[in-house]
């Protein structure tokens, strides 16, 4: 069963199906990725390091910019991104 569900191809986030713990690990896209800390269902998770500024990715189309960088497999919330 998959944990999370990439939107778009072009997304740098992915949604959390399940809740997804601390150091669980998922593979995307080829790419394992590690998760950074507890994550809820619903909620994005980093897919690539971010660095102030980037664009976050969903459906396709920015969404929003990280305020300060956010690691690969962090979530992504409205606490790092405006």
């Amino acid at each position: 069963m998959m944990d999370f569900f990439k939107i778009n191809s072009a997304d740098n986030v992915a949604v959390a199906i399940h809740p997804l713990k601390a150091h669980d690990i998922i593979l995307i896209d080829g790419v394992q990725i590690t998760i950074g800390c507890d994550i809820p269902a619903g909620h994005k998770i980093a897919l690539r390091d971010f660095a102030e500024g980037d664009y976050i990715i969903k459906y396709g189309f920015p969404i929003g910019h990280a305020v300060k960088a956010i690691p690969k497999g962090a979530t992504v919330n409205e606490t790092n991104i405006k």
